[in-house]
């Protein structure tokens, strides 16, 4: 019997974009602080998806414990110098 696809690449595909817009919009309406902060979030909530997918399921290009220290270090980056920095 054949194995279904998985939707699982096609919702990463859809709701990534959104993540996306979402931040813009968060910049335009609201303010820059606002998305640098939000996308600091979405780094450390990257990195903490990649640590907890299984290898198998995962992309191997690049180690897990790469991906999840970049991401990690980008995140907190972002978040700090969205924290001190004088934004409009």
């Amino acid at each position: 019997m054949a194995k279904t696809p998985s939707l699982a690449p096609l919702r990463i595909a859809v709701l990534a974009p959104l993540g996306g817009l979402a931040i813009v919009l968060v910049g335009v309406l609201v303010n820059a602080r606002a998305a640098v902060l939000l996308l600091g979030a979405f780094a450390i909530a990257g990195a903490v998806a990649r640590f907890v997918t299984p290898e198998q399921q995962a992309f191997a290009v690049r180690s897990r414990i790469v991906d999840v220290v970049v991401l990690g270090v980008l995140g907190a980056a972002l978040m700090l110098l969205g924290m001190t920095t004088p934004l409009g």
